[in-house]
């Protein structure tokens, strides 16, 4: 009997130190407040949306985190769509915001949401609009967008050739063209393609260790044209 009780004992030991073990290893397995939240979605102004009031309410869907702890909001919009020209860059806990923009000006914004320990989402993709000045006027096109190569990207050695690839838009709807600019030295871009319809051309690769420069000048059926901004890549 004695022998049968040292033995139920034993076993209990070997289970409680098993189990306590088990714990330690699982315990922080389901962790995830430390979670990035999802990017918001853009709902108004929509993409190339063409505003006829200057007094805007923009609004963006509800970002979301794993853990379920809530989340604010930085909104974005600037002139430009680099955000280096912002008009309003302010902290919100609401999904909208009413702003007063300048008539007759092109636009571009985003979203982000950061968690209550500070983890920031990805950015929304960037929507452009236009606010109205004049009934139907010309407006000029929106500033190009860079495709690729993405910017600051390192080519792989050995390429002799690249693909400059963007993407433009007139809120009019109007035909546009490009003048491409390419070079080593951004302040002295040479012109390399003009008036092209395409929205991609091919340069030619001729010096290893260098950053090389390009721009793309937008222009519609008009004669209204907008410079983009000079971007870079690195071989």
């Amino acid at each position: 009997m004695k022998k049968l009780l040292y033995i139920y004992v034993l076993v209990a030991f070997i289970n409680t130190s098993c189990s306590s073990g088990g714990g330690d290893d699982t315990g922080g397995g389901g962790d995830t407040s430390d979670s990035k939240p999802s990017s918001p979605t853009l709902v108004f102004p929509s993409q190339n949306q063409l505003c006829i009031t200057n007094v805007l309410n923009f609004e963006w869907q509800a970002s979301t985190n794993s853990d379920g702890s809530s989340v604010i909001y930085i909104l974005e919009i600037a002139k430009d769509n680099q955000f280096n020209n912002k008009v309003v860059d302010e902290v919100l806990t609401s999904l909208s915001k009413i702003v007063t923009l300048e008539k007759g000006f092109a636009y571009y914004w985003r979203v982000k949401a950061r968690s209550t320990k500070n983890i920031e989402s990805d950015y929304s993709p960037t929507a452009q609009f236009y606010t109205e000045e004049v009934p139907n006027s010309n407006h000029l096109p929106f500033a190009p967008a860079l495709k690729s190569p993405f910017l600051g990207q390192y080519l792989e050695a050995g390429t002799t050739m690249a693909n400059l690839e963007w993407t433009a838009s007139d809120v009019d709807g109007d035909p546009v063209t490009f003048d491409v600019y390419f070079g080593k030295d951004k302040d002295a871009l040479t012109l390399v393609s003009e008036d092209i319809s395409a929205n991609t051309i091919q340069v030619n690769l001729d010096a290893v260790d260098t950053t090389y420069y390009w721009k793309v000048v937008v222009q519609d059926d008009k004669g209204a044209l907008v410079t983009g901004p000079i971007w870079y890549f690195n071989l």
